[in-house]
């Protein structure tokens, strides 16, 4: 089970766009790809076009599609115009990851499903349901309030999962079953957060943890060897937005690249809270981790900070001529990618295109050797994004 959860709730943006034929892919355009999964969607005539495709996709007899369409109408905020669709979906799957998409679905919602609650209480009193499928069944209702500590049996079981997920919805219905667990499940609250904030953020207030408590965790949540814990807990940092917290983002233990831009976004959404310690991390070393969070948070924060990073350009600091020719370089990495993360990606072109200049003069008379090899390297992509 494990696997096919994390595939289905790990996959990327691009990788759903970029499916075969006849997805839930073609409910929407590269217009508003951005919107449907990352916000809202753009207008209120392209909701109702993307809610009526994606519903039609939850009859399709491909659990692929089913699973699609229950993750993208989640997203969307538009799941609700689907319950009753939704909740046969759960009552009747066959496979795991078909009935963990409807149940995590079901549970980001639970303030509308009082009036499906029998439905789901059947499936617990089932003889004929699968004991996973009545975990599930528990959560949602646990979400919904509509259970108490005598369920926690049903709970038990997923609470020792290896899959991450599955132990987080567990971990977070039963601390809304059995209030003061403190720090038991804080790490699968954690876990959550990144799937349904909402929930999480109701579990870990029943938990009984004081907010210094949580930041704690949060750090600790860091280090964790589940790189969906960590994601979870730097996008929760981020939506927390302490300041001593946010820059503890630029010392992760982890280097990979996932992280660091992870954790680029996080602080990238906090500009103005984090921009001291932000420039001051421009001048660490290229090989250190903060630079690289550094170098990448100015690169997800697009073009409206770009004097900052022509400043870098032209400074008389090694360290920040090679970091902010580096950010250049992500820049025009990630148009070239065609990833649909800048809202207007022309402007973004423009704007690296003025910054040719102290490029090629860096590139031609800087003494530090990594600063004339980003220049470089930054110039040639800005000239390839230019001819693509």
């Amino acid at each position: 089970m494990k696997k096919y959860i994390f595939t289905l709730f790990v996959c990327t943006l691009i990788s759903q766009l970029n499916a075969a034929a006849k997805t839930p892919a073609q409910c929407f355009g590269s217009e508003n790809q951005r919107f449907v999964y990352k916000k809202a969607i753009a207008s209120t005539q392209e909701n109702e076009r993307i809610t009526v495709c994606l519903k039609d996709f939850l009859k399709s007899d491909n659990p692929i599609h089913i699973q699609q369409a229950l993750t993208a109408l989640q997203k969307s905020n538009n799941l609700s115009a689907a319950l009753s669709q939704t909740v046969n979906i759960f009552k009747n799957a066959k496979d795991a990851p078909t009935a963990f998409a409807a149940a995590s679905a079901l549970v980001s919602v639970s303030e509308e499903l009082s009036p499906y609650n029998k439905a789901v209480f059947n499936i617990v009193s089932s003889a004929n349901q699968e004991d996973y499928k009545k975990t599930l069944a528990v959560v949602i209702l646990a979400a919904t309030n509509a259970v108490d500590s005598g369920y926690t049996p049903f709970l038990t079981p997923a609470l020792n999962a290896e899959d991450p997920v599955l132990k987080a919805y567990a971990a977070s219905a039963y601390a809304l079953l059995i209030p003061d667990t403190k720090t038991r499940f804080i790490n699968d609250i954690i876990t959550l957060y990144g799937f349904d904030k909402a929930l999480a953020l109701r579990a870990y207030q029943n938990t009984g943890l004081k907010k210094k408590e949580l930041i704690s965790a949060l750090k600790n949540a860091l280090k964790n060897e589940e790189e969906i814990t960590r994601f979870s807990a730097i996008e929760w940092i981020g939506d927390y937005g302490d300041k001593k917290t946010l820059e503890s983002l630029f010392n992760l233990s982890y280097e990979d690249a996932s992280t660091v831009s992870a954790a680029a976004n996080a602080l990238a959404s906090n500009y103005d809270i984090i921009a001291a310690k932000l420039k001051k991390e421009m001048r660490s070393s290229p090989q250190s981790s903060a630079a690289a969070t550094a170098v990448m948070t100015y690169a997800l924060s697009g073009g409206e900070h770009f004097d900052d990073i022509e400043k870098f350009l032209q400074s008389s600091n090694a360290n920040e001529q090679a970091n902010g020719a580096r950010v250049v370089l992500s820049v025009a990495e990630i148009l070239q990618d065609k990833t649909p993360y800048y809202k207007n990606p022309q402007l973004e072109e423009q704007r690296i295109k003025k910054l040719i200049p102290p490029l090629g003069k860096l590139a031609n008379r800087a003494k530090d050797d990594n600063a004339k090899y980003y220049a470089d390297a930054a110039t040639k992509a800005i000239y390839n994004l230019i001819n693509d």
